[in-house]
């Protein structure tokens, strides 16, 4: 039986549901007739106001009929359509992603690359970077036996290292190589989520930021292995928000997450801080989803990949407890932990200015209305940033309260989450004032990118100690460490510290499967002091050098101070001991106690 003439619904590709009129077929991109109640928008058209978009809006209460037409037969009910995910949910919705052109993608780690590369063999090595060339210098079955009894965290790192300096030697470039790689990494994985949260240019102008952080430089000129944690980190986050974003076919995602969770975990266990930071930021994404079943597939994924994790780094981390005392130079949280967070960011112009960037950024974005602050600050790119800033410092400076775990370089894997929050302010500007606004971030950032180039900028000068050490040493000199920090320094150079004779070292590093070997009770030092012309005596920090205790009543006058950074050199000589057929170095030195300035240095 035909039905009454009235309205019909017509099946048409890319407009379900679509309604038309009698004798009228709507084409996608063809204007209603007037009176026609509009159709979906064509793709690539936006829709007109009032108009009805998206799979399935025309199901529902029929259109009004005309006077005398008999009443239309009830409309069929819709065919189940999977939700849409709102505009502001983590993960773009489907069809909505702009991914911009590919040779944009490129800019952010080859921007971050050249600038970490620039110059990164100017600053000497400092006494942790002496510590990675200890431990990877030695045969790789002597590295192994050394990690059951120091620095198991660092494992990882050193295994990746132990390849590299066969491969390319142990010069600053070779051995910083692979951190600036990771940032140039996380550059790019920066820019990926900015563009798949906001857009383009939010993911351009983050990825930019993230190059001009200071701390981006240092620690990409570092042969340690924070730069890694911080790629390791920030792929996570992304696939995170892949995972959020994927709907039911997020099993690849979660997978690929749990697996650079892990990575992070076994680099360093504490970037595992970086759970619950995830974990605020589902519980967050929990309460957009539109079905409990929904709900409890995302969490019982979450908390799966999170678990695996986390049981990866359990054998690290009871290995880890059991060699706490070699962090014991690490101090209980206090008032000065929590405000040299902003340390994270820079110096204190470039903090300011950042601040006031993101300010006046939500201020433009308010001023539009809640349409312009929705689309330039969807509430994704906060639930991310936030708890991937402030969470990881909140959870080890309270879990310092019961064994201290916090330094500011172990948290350095928040940086992304101020770069994209940066990026987000500056893409709200728009393309001219986020441009210059960025101008404006980078140069209040140059005096501190400067600084970090500096031949003592990581603290340590090993190379002018050491290159004090070869100009004036003479055969026979001796060397104390005065500082357990010190006594890794003798492996970052060859020429200097390593030729001196320790000693009070009772076993080898390799023999004692430590990174500076054992030493023995001063007594038996004293002893061996009897047999010293002259001695090198190494301390690290101090507004001046102190007398070493074990010197006093040997018969050792102290002849010359240097100070080279933060490390005091002081060569003492046995008054009844002296040398005979020798000269003094003809090289000029600066008088006793004098502190030479960092760029003095090579």
């Amino acid at each position: 039986m035909t039905p009454p003439a009235g309205p019909r619904i017509l099946g048409g590709r890319g407009s379900p549901g679509h309604i038309a009129s009698p004798g009228h077929i709507a084409v996608p991109g063809q204007s209603a007739a007037p009176g026609q109640p509009a159709g979906p928008a064509a793709p690539g058209r936006p829709a007109a106001p009032g108009e009805r978009t998206g799979p399935g809006k025309a199901c529902g209460p029929s259109v009004p009929r005309p006077p005398g037409r008999p009443p239309a037969p009830r409309k069929p009910a819709c065919p189940a359509q999977p939700a849409e995910p709102a505009a502001d949910e983590l993960g773009s919705p489907q069809g909505s992603y702009a991914a911009g052109p590919r040779w944009l993608w490129a800019v952010p780690p080859a921007v971050t690359l050249a600038v970490v590369l620039w110059g990164n063999q100017r600053p000497s090595y400092w006494r942790d970077e002496a510590a990675t060339l200890a431990a990877v210098r030695r045969p790789f079955g002597d590295l192994v036996s050394m990690l059951s009894n120091i620095d198991a965290v660092h494992g990882a790192y050193y295994m990746m290292m132990w390849i590299v300096v066969r491969l390319a030697g142990t010069g600053e470039f070779a051995t910083r190589l692979p951190s600036a790689l990771a940032m140039a990494t996380a550059a790019a994985v920066v820019a990926a989520t900015g563009r798949r949260l906001i857009s383009p240019r939010a993911g351009l102008f983050a990825g930019l930021v993230f190059a001009a952080l200071p701390e981006v430089s240092w620690y990409g000129q570092d042969a340690r292995s924070y730069a890694i944690v911080i790629a390791l980190a920030t792929t996570a986050s992304y696939l995170l928000i892949r995972v959020l974003g994927a709907g039911r076919s997020r099993r690849g995602w979660l997978a690929a997450y749990g697996l650079a969770l892990t990575a992070a975990g076994l680099v360093n266990i504490l970037a595992l801080a970086l759970i619950p930071a995830h974990g605020l930021t589902v519980a967050l994404a929990l309460r957009r989803q539109r079905s409990r079943a929904a709900r409890r597939s995302l969490l019982a994924g979450w908390l799966a990949a999170a678990a695996v994790a986390a049981a990866a780094a359990s054998p690290l981390i009871a290995v880890a407890w059991a060699q706490r005392a070699q962090e014991h130079w690490l101090k209980k949280p206090g008032l000065r932990m929590l405000a040299a967070l902003r340390y994270l960011i820079g110096p204190s112009a470039l903090v300011i200015v950042v601040l006031l960037v993101i300010g006046c950024a939500i201020a433009v974005s308010a001023a539009g209305g809640r349409t312009r602050i929705r689309a330039d600050w969807p509430a994704a790119m906060p639930a991310l940033c936030l708890p991937w800033l402030l969470l990881p410092p909140a959870v080890l400076l309270v879990g310092s309260l019961i064994q201290p775990a916090y330094t500011l370089r172990y948290v350095l894997f928040g940086l992304p989450a101020v770069a994209l929050l940066a990026g987000t302010a500056l893409a709200a500007f728009g393309r001219a004032a986020g441009a210059f606004a960025l101008v404006v971030v980078v140069l209040a950032g140059l005096p501190a990118q400067a600084a970090v180039r500096w031949p003592a900028a990581h603290g340590d000068n090993i190379r002018m100690a050491d290159s004090i050490v070869a100009a004036a040493r003479r055969p026979g000199d001796a060397v104390l460490y005065a500082s357990a920090a010190a006594g890794n320094m003798a492996a970052a150079y060859p020429y200097g510290l390593a030729a001196l004779r320790n000693i009070a070292l009772d076993r080898a590093p390799i023999p004692a499967g430590t990174l500076s070997g054992t030493y023995l009770p001063p007594a038996a030092v004293r002893g061996r002091l009897g047999q010293v012309r002259r001695a090198w005596v190494v301390e690290i920090g101090g507004a001046s050098p102190a007398r070493l205790p074990l010197l006093r009543g040997a018969g050792f006058q102290l002849v010359r101070t240097w100070g080279p950074s933060d490390i005091w050199l002081l060569l003492y000589r046995h008054r009844d001991k002296p040398y005979h057929g020798h000269r003094e170095p003809h090289r000029p030195y600066p008088a006793a106690g004098t502190r030479l300035l960092p760029s003095a240095g090579g």
